[in-house]
């Protein structure tokens, strides 16, 4: 049943109830679309949440062209630790670290719950307040993401990332170094890069934007964006370098977010290139598929 006071929502009422459900709608439903399922879960937290299976046509947005030109505008994206995400033009969105902001109190209630006898009526208590840890923190952290996926693909026409094996990277370490190892692999959790990257993907494919991965091997990080001269490897506790060759001096971040934009728009305009007059690029372009893609077109 629709609400009269809070248009696009509804009273829901489900089997054997005979009054409404008190529901805070997280977004109103779309005009003119009938609910297709509804599904009604329960999370470890305790909360309970109805989904509604809703079919509805999202339109794409304009494309964004540069200033005073048909090229489109294009953003490379470089996904790092010291800041979550660096832009070709120098911006850098600040690594929340929403595990090491809650590790005292997720340190505080777990040894509460190791103190609880097991199967006690105290120890599911200290269970869900746990669970209610870790479900604001996955809130907080979605949400962060979703308003900056959302702003990038608003705002470019083009995005390009780099192919990350992330369970390569979260390997458990051996022997020396692996207290190193795994605080390293608690950060690339907390950073979420894997929510990241399916927001872009599939925002891309809503929205009409091109998402362009670039292949893991470019050396994006120890090559020149000024002359293109790939160096030596660098540490990862380096942030800042000179090129040998033309002297420049680069931002760690920056310059592969740089070198991330020119590899991403050449695999864009050989994809875009190949496609028949009036068709449009695919939302996604992989490096390592581009003889496919370059087949089907």
């Amino acid at each position: 049943m629709e609400d009269p006071e809070l248009p696009g929502t509804g009273r829901l009422t489900l089997a054997k109830q005979s009054e409404p459900l008190d529901v805070r709608w997280s977004r109103p439903l779309p005009v003119g679309g009938d609910p297709v399922k509804l599904s009604v879960t329960r999370d470890r937290a305790g909360r309970y949440f109805v989904s509604v299976l809703v079919e509805e046509r999202i339109e794409p947005l304009p494309t964004v062209f540069l200033p005073g030109g048909r090229e489109p505008r294009a953003v490379g994206i470089d996904l790092g630790l010291a800041a979550l995400v660096t832009l070709n033009d120098g911006t850098k969105v600040d690594h929340p670290r929403l595990l090491r902001k809650y590790e005292k109190e997720l340190a505080k209630v777990q040894r509460g719950l190791h103190r609880k006898k097991k199967g006690s009526a105290n120890r599911g208590k200290a269970r869900e307040r746990i669970a209610r840890l870790y479900a604001l923190i996955s809130d907080v952290r979605r949400d962060m993401l979703d308003q900056l996926t959302t702003r990038l693909v608003r705002e470019n026409q083009v995005l390009v990332v780099e192919d990350l094996a992330i369970m390569n990277l979260l390997r458990p370490a051996v022997g020396r170094g692996r207290r190193r190892k795994a605080a390293l692999s608690r950060s690339i959790m907390d950073a979420a890069w894997g929510e990241l990257l399916r927001q872009l993907r599939y925002k891309c494919g809503w929205y009409g934007r091109t998402l362009v991965i670039v292949d893991r091997f470019f050396p994006s990080t120890r090559r020149c964006s000024d002359c293109h001269t790939k160096g030596s490897s660098l540490d990862v506790s380096v942030r800042e370098w000179t090129c040998a060759e033309c002297g420049a001096v680069h931002d760690r971040d920056v310059n592969a977010a740089q070198n991330l934009r020119d590899e991403g728009m050449r695999l864009y305009w050989l994809v875009a290139s190949a496609l028949p007059p009036g068709r449009r690029p695919p939302s996604v372009i992989k490096a390592s598929e581009l003889a496919d893609v370059l087949l089907a077109a």
